[in-house]
């Protein structure tokens, strides 16, 4: 990437006082789009939490805390349900990588493909005894595909559509949690939905003898869960029980309005 565009994210970076608690330094950047880009720092706990407000998402606010390299939460701040952002972080990667503290970028430790060292600064690396070599880190992603939302601007190439399904893709892998772990957070919620639906067809049945009312019942209940899970709990709703809820009111309604 030429140097003289490095420079320019680099200009976009200011220093200010931080206005979180337990964070002793702040940088804050406001793109030529109206971006709204931040980074906290707390030096003593290797903490950092950086922030996006994305202008073309009507300023919709994005964060993510790291901790020593390792992404420990992500979140919209906008709705404030968990959400990873890794594909938010990443046209902007290259402005991030030019923030002009090299401790909070070694903080961050690569995460998000953000460069571990200010990009565009000469740095000496020891090769030898008492030799010593002159880097730049202007070009250190030469081998990776370049995209952020300023290519237009400065004639960089971007990734090609099979290159971004193949990110998203190992994105989507990397930062899912292991199975068990996914299971153990919902089993109670959900052992608790499934207990309330089978409660819910009893009453119903018994109260009206009526199959198509149970069905309408079960149906209209699986609607209800998944959108208790989406507006309420902030997750993506359980699919295998919303059909189940479905799949049953469709049994009870059809067999209800055939036979009896």
């Amino acid at each position: 990437m030429e140097l003289h565009v490095l420079e320019t994210y680099r200009s976009w970076w200011k220093k200010q006082n931080s206005q979180l608690p337990g964070f002793t330094r702040s940088v804050k950047a406001t793109t030529p789009d109206g971006d709204v880009l931040e980074a906290d720092f707390n030096f003593h706990e290797k903490l950092v939490r950086i922030s996006l407000e994305i202008a073309n998402e009507n300023g919709k606010i994005y964060s993510a805390t790291i901790k020593n390299g390792s992404i420990i939460k992500e979140k919209d701040i906008t709705s404030g349900r968990n959400y990873p952002i890794s594909r938010k972080v990443r046209p902007f990667k290259d402005i991030f990588s030019c923030i002009p503290d090299a401790d909070l970028l070694d903080t961050i430790g690569g995460a998000y493909e953000i460069s571990l060292t200010p990009l565009g600064k000469v740095i000496e690396r020891r090769v030898g005894r008492g030799i010593y070599q002159q880097e730049d880190f202007a070009g250190y992603q030469s081998g990776l595909p370049l995209s952020t939302k300023y290519d237009s601007i400065f004639g960089i190439r971007r990734e090609s559509w099979f290159q971004k399904w193949k990110r998203r893709r190992m994105e989507r892998r990397i930062y899912r949690d292991p199975f068990w772990v996914r299971f153990r957070r919902r089993f109670w919620a959900e052992t608790h939905d499934i207990l309330l639906g089978f409660g819910l067809a009893y009453f119903v049945y018994n109260y009206w003898f009526d199959y198509v009312i149970l069905g309408l019942a079960l149906g209209a209940f699986g609607f209800f869960s998944g959108g208790m899970d989406w507006a309420l709990r902030k997750r993506d709703p359980l699919l295998l029980k919303v059909l189940s809820f479905l799949s049953l009111g469709s049994f009870f309604f059809y067999n209800g309005y055939t036979r009896f």
